[in-house]
């Protein structure tokens, strides 16, 4: 796979143990690239901390988890929220009923797709607003 995209919910288990993280990692590693928004640092970091506040992840898994995210981090292609992509985002959100930062990861794989490329998630109306739109996903889910 040349390019592929990752939202949060394909993020967070490379990191953090859960039910989609070999999956999650396989596609990472046959992944000749891997691009996400600038605004998925904010989004993993907000939801290691909800994880640890709501007692799935302990302080000192964070601090490992947050140490392993910000390494895969230097390896990701960062797409910054430009206006015309959040204009294309706020448009998507409408369109396809989608929640703020799903509109803008939509729209973030929307600007990068090419012949050869794939979004990740696990999340269901972002993957179905990707097919809608004609992009190539993989659901983390299965």
């Amino acid at each position: 796979m040349a390019l592929v995209y990752f939202d949060t919910s394909a993020l967070v288990p490379l990191v953090v143990a859960e039910p989609t993280t070999r999956h999650c990692l396989q596609v990472w590693d046959a992944a000749d690239e891997v691009a996400t928004t600038s605004l998925a640092f904010v989004e993993v970091h907000s939801a290691l901390a909800q994880a640890t506040r709501q007692g799935r992840l302990s302080e000192t898994d964070r601090r490992r988890s947050l140490d392993a995210f910000e390494a895969r981090w230097n390896d990701l292609i960062h797409v910054p929220p430009h206006d015309d992509l959040l204009k294309i985002a706020a448009l998507l959100s409408a369109e396809h009923a989608l929640r703020g930062y799903d509109a803008v990861h939509c729209a973030t794989a929307l600007a990068a797709a090419s012949d050869d490329f794939v979004a990740v998630a696990g999340d269901r109306d972002l993957l179905r607003a990707w097919h809608t739109l004609g992009i190539a996903t993989i659901d983390t889910l299965g």
